[in-house]
């Protein structure tokens, strides 16, 4: 398992949080290289039904949860985010599917509380790469989904 410590990048810009992120495959093998992350996004899936009964005034909602999606960034350090989605390619094209990965996450807030957290089922799409010129580091953006987010 590679774990990624973002406490010495953007402890601050995570108002106080430690997050460290670890990343594998499917059967929970570590990634050959660790992928650089400055930047880490989680967003709720969800959709909603919503009943209003003829005679009633009252409307009925339900919230379903549908999964997570979020983004990943950072410096082109090393070929991980190339490694990715080589791999997810490659795996496409000879057993055909998606290639999914696990991502784990610790969290720990000032006040001492730590939370962690398993996104299983979890597929990478919109890679993107971008230099800017001037010096300035290449930086590599993924998007992810998970299936679901389990309390460890």
């Amino acid at each position: 398992m590679i774990k990624l410590n973002l406490q010495t990048f953007a402890q601050d810009g995570l108002l106080g949080k430690k997050l460290i992120i670890a990343l594998t495959d499917e059967n929970g093998a570590a990634l050959e290289k660790t992928p650089e992350i400055l930047k880490w996004s989680v967003e709720e899936i969800t959709s909603e039904e919503k009943k209003n009964p003829i005679g009633e005034e009252t409307e009925y909602r339900q919230v379903l949860q549908n999964g997570w999606k979020g983004t990943l960034e950072g410096q082109a350090v090393n070929t991980a985010y190339d490694d990715i989605v080589d791999k997810k390619i490659a795996h496409q094209e000879e057993k055909g599917g998606t290639l999914k990965f696990i991502i784990f996450t610790t969290e720990t807030y000032k006040d001492g509380t730590v939370r962690k957290y398993k996104y299983s089922g979890v597929t990478f799409d919109g890679y993107k790469r971008s230099a800017d010129g001037n010096n300035k580091p290449v930086t590599n953006n993924i998007n992810w989904q998970a299936e679901r987010r389990d309390k460890q």
